[in-house]
């Protein structure tokens, strides 16, 4: 059943620029990541379709390579980006659902972020390491130059080619307007 599509846009930006995003944890990504409450019934509050996890997944990420682990979208500057969410049918068939039944999708205050983005398009970022972004400290030595592994298989990846840390994440705001979605069974 196809649910809430957050409608994604630019409201205010010091750069005439699109924006790469990574999408978690954020709306934009599936349902697992807490940003939707339980998928409520107005008509009988206690009786819900349960979308919000239980635990919280554990997720091991490569730091100096986010596209191993990550999606990332490009919001235009002059557009929008939409994500498309469906919940399991197992969810709806334990829900027991009933015709003429209204329900109310909200989006919660948690996971309305991104740990990386960066002022441009998916395609000008083509061929460059995505890392993860980290305040610089004084006397940073440049970790291009280790020569573990893992450095190893990265070249040969990536050549000794750009990479990109992005922007600070405390600097993007992600703000939930409008109201939350209503849907009737039919």
């Amino acid at each position: 059943m196809p649910i809430a599509q957050p409608d994604t846009r630019i409201l205010n930006a010091p750069q005439p620029s699109s924006i790469t995003l990574q999408t978690h944890p954020s709306p934009l990504e599936d349902l697992s990541n807490r940003s939707f409450k339980n998928i409520i019934c107005i008509d009988k509050p206690e009786k819900h379709i349960e979308i919000f996890p239980r635990g919280w997944p554990q997720y091991h990420w490569n730091p100096k390579d986010l596209r191993r682990t990550w999606t990332f979208v490009t919001i235009p500057r002059e557009g929008s980006y939409v994500a498309h969410h469906e919940v399991r049918q197992d969810r709806i068939l334990a829900a027991a659902l009933q015709k003429g039944e209204r329900y109310r999708v909200s989006l919660t205050d948690k996971c309305l972020g991104t740990r990386w983005w960066a002022f441009k398009d998916l395609d000008e970022l083509d061929g460059v390491r995505l890392k993860a972004w980290r305040e610089p400290t004084e006397g940073d030595v440049d970790e291009e130059f280790s020569y573990s592994e893992e450095e190893r298989e990265m070249r040969e990846r990536f050549g000794d080619g750009p990479s990109c840390m992005g922007e600070e994440p405390g600097m993007l705001a992600m703000v939930v307007e409008g109201v939350d979605a209503e849907f009737e069974i039919v």
